[in-house]
């Protein structure tokens, strides 16, 4: 069971705030850096859609860097170490590693395939207006020029260095923000952890831009909320979006050494059957998950309150 977590006396609503707020403030910040980086990098404010061109990787890759740690890591720690007196603890980084459960992080990663693939063909299929298919194809071209040219990897060091860039500080920063502060945040609020995660599923998806990839990064986001909800060990979470964005590294390096062109709006990749074993394979897997590492209530307790009080901390699950 973890250490309870000690409340330096914010309120649900004083969390928002706080949560919000220095969001806010490093929304700001990350475009500051991405200004000051581009104009470093020899771009002008009129070009800085020159970002987006396959010259300008190394730039793009600093920019995103930079803007996922100041959107994600910094607001999450920010927010739990003023909140908390054991802000670590609460972003779940309290407990210890087990292999087992890393396993089975990784398997029911991989077992999810077929059903986010299906999902993806659901959402690509939803009837929309001539303007707004235009808007979300352009939106969707405009995302894979640029995946495609983040992910225009040459040499093994490139390999790595993007592996490292891309693959594992994005899924560090984000599931800080995702997983350890928003999701932990609001299941101590709401004290429903299936609807926490579920919001934060959704948030994790809208926040991406990407419309006909809304409904598979949902599935990650549960799948991923799933297992913080079980383990209460944000590690395991790290891992799996490091191995989901490290494949897409790393298929893109095979794809470039062989020569081939890569097209992002392939649909299917699973037989069409595929999706159904799939969702007994998650169900199974989580099934397991909770048999093994069942969650615990996360005692909460209010530091400095008030010593006449007579009512008990109360437990968040």
């Amino acid at each position: 069971m973890s250490n309870p977590l000690i409340n330096k006396g914010f309120s649900p609503l004083s969390q928002l705030s706080v949560f919000l707020g220095v969001w806010g403030v490093c929304f700001f910040l990350a475009s500051l850096v991405t200004v000051a980086i581009s104009l470093f990098g020899g771009l002008s404010l009129t070009d800085m859609g020159g970002l987006m061109r396959p010259e300008n990787r190394s730039l793009m890759i600093a920019t995103q860097v930079a803007t996922t740690f100041f959107l994600f890591g910094v607001p999450a720690v920010a927010y739990a170490f003023i909140c908390y007196k054991n802000g670590w603890n609460a972003l779940g980084f309290g407990l210890e590693w087990k292999w087992v459960l890393a396993l089975l992080a990784i398997v029911l990663l991989m077992v999810s395939g077929p059903l986010t693939e299906i999902l993806g063909t659901l959402n690509k299929a939803i009837p929309l207006s001539a303007k707004w298919r235009t808007y979300f194809d352009n939106m969707e071209k405009t995302y894979e020029d640029q995946v495609k040219a983040m992910l225009h990897i040459q040499s093994l060091p490139g390999l790595l260095l993007s592996v490292t860039l891309i693959a594992a500080l994005p899924a560090l920063f984000e599931e800080l923000f995702f997983r350890g502060g928003l999701q932990g945040f609001l299941t101590r609020w709401v004290k429903k952890p299936w609807v926490a995660i579920l919001l934060t599923s959704i948030i994790f998806s809208a926040i991406h831009l990407s419309w006909y990839g809304f409904f598979p990064r949902v599935m990650l986001g549960v799948v991923l909320g799933v297992v913080y909800y079980a383990t209460g060990n944000l590690w395991y979470c790290i891992l799996m979006h490091f191995v989901n964005n490290a494949v897409a590294v790393v298929y893109f390096y095979t794809m470039h050494q062989q020569g081939k062109e890569i097209d992002l709006s392939q649909s299917q990749v699973f037989p069409s059957w595929a999706w159904l074993i799939s969702l007994v394979l998650v169900f199974s897997v989580i099934w397991y998950l909770f048999k093994i590492s069942k969650p615990h209530p996360v005692k909460e307790i209010l530091h400095n309150r008030n010593p006449f009080a007579t009512r008990e901390p109360e437990q968040a699950d």
